[in-house]
């Protein structure tokens, strides 16, 4: 029996509301800041190997005609959901790391290559020659 929607809403809300309790915890010092992270670096892990796992059973069926699961257990569905789970909780993963990108970043404004046109001058009144 396939399932005709992904669950996009609540599985968002509850990777967001879990993370911003854990970030809480981590904050306040009921948790620690490195027991957090190590915590979602596990989730982002496990979802992304459920991704792929549920990926290449999907590519195994399509390909070769062999299901390996049951048939009730609609792969797509699954790679999915692991896929939701995984893209959230990476982008929480890539919020961490701004501050080692930003070092990549110039620190001054960077200078115009070609300088700026100088105002146009007046031009000064010719006088006329006598002859």
């Amino acid at each position: 029996m396939p399932m005709s929607s992904y669950n996009f809403l609540p599985i968002a809300g509850a990777v967001v509301a879990l993370y911003i309790v854990s970030w809480l915890l981590a904050r306040s010092g009921r948790l620690s800041v490195l027991l957090h992270r190590k915590a979602w670096n596990a989730v982002l892990l496990s979802s992304f190997v459920g991704t792929i796992v549920f990926s290449l059973l999907n590519v195994l069926a399509y390909d070769t005609g062999i299901s390996v699961l049951p048939a009730f257990i609609n792969v797509t569905f699954w790679h999915v959901e692991f896929g939701i789970i995984c893209v959230l909780v990476a982008l929480f993963h890539a919020l961490w790391h701004i501050p080692y990108f930003k070092q990549y970043l110039p620190k001054e404004k960077l200078k115009p290559a070609v300088p700026a046109a100088a105002p146009a001058q007046p031009a000064a009144p010719q006088q006329e020659k006598k002859e």
